[in-house]
């Protein structure tokens, strides 16, 4: 079974506080990695067996460029350094956006960087990720409250994947030694006002309108069978990972 698949004798996760890297850490034998303990990880251990790199600072504080260059860039070209045999990065379907922002550029230097000095590097660019460590955002609010208030448009689209397929993809990458650039997403977006109308919630939106790129997950379908879901199968799958 892919969910038993070992990923190697020595794994590091970073950002294991918070998110996708809390979810690894919790189901996967590694060293997880957090601002708290950085520093005595890199001191301790010398070689991993594969580096999945998930922290990303993702803070729009201009004032404190260098904090953001430091989360970001100067640690994944630290990661980068220490002995490993796979690395995998957790980059975003944002950098397709039309426009620049701090964010997408940030990602696309973390992604030269590992391109550039990882071995074997997986790069994954992923969706809206959905699962059990994830944080409060509109897709919660609608599930889990009555007549939420958001900021978003109901004509937002968003393409949502689970943490637990994304950890079951980087297991089979790891055991096949995949490489280059990912596109994980579902097989099809969906608009916010649609998902309050699948589940029958009265949600009052807002007026700012975001977009998620449209791209095409046909190499992803050959590789992991559960690519087929839309973005709403999907909901349902986390909605019923919930309830187990």
């Amino acid at each position: 079974m892919i969910g038993t698949m070992p990923l190697g004798n020595k794994v590091l996760v970073t950002g294991a506080a918070s998110g996708l890297g809390k979810y690894i850490a919790s189901n996967v034998e590694c060293v997880a990695l957090t601002r708290d303990n950085s520093e005595y990880v890199f001191k301790k251990y010398h070689h991993f067996d594969v580096i999945i790199h998930c922290a990303f600072n993702a803070s729009k504080d201009t004032n404190n460029y260098y904090k953001i260059l430091e989360d970001n860039i100067f640690l994944t070209k630290r990661l980068c350094a220490l002995s490993h045999d796979k690395f995998v990065f957790l980059s975003s379907v944002d950098i397709y956006q039309e426009e620049d922002n701090l964010y997408k550029t940030t990602k696309l230097m973390a992604e030269s960087i590992v391109r550039q000095l990882a071995t074997s590097p997986l790069i994954v660019r992923a969706s809206a990720i959905i699962g059990p460590t994830m944080r409060k955002n509109s897709l919660l609010r609608i599930l889990d409250e009555d007549n939420p208030t958001l900021s978003l448009s109901g004509d937002s689209t968003f393409n949502y994947v689970l943490q637990s397929d994304i950890l079951s993809m980087i297991k089979v990458s790891a055991n096949n030694n995949y490489s280059g650039i990912m596109d994980f997403v579902a097989s099809k977006n969906i608009r916010l006002k649609d998902v309050a109308k699948h589940f029958s919630k009265t949600v009052n939106f807002g007026d700012y309108l975001y977009e998620t790129p449209v791209i095409s997950n046909r190499c992803l379908q050959e590789k992991f069978p559960t690519a087929w879901y839309t973005s709403l199968g999907n909901i349902e799958r986390f909605i019923k990972e919930r309830s187990e």
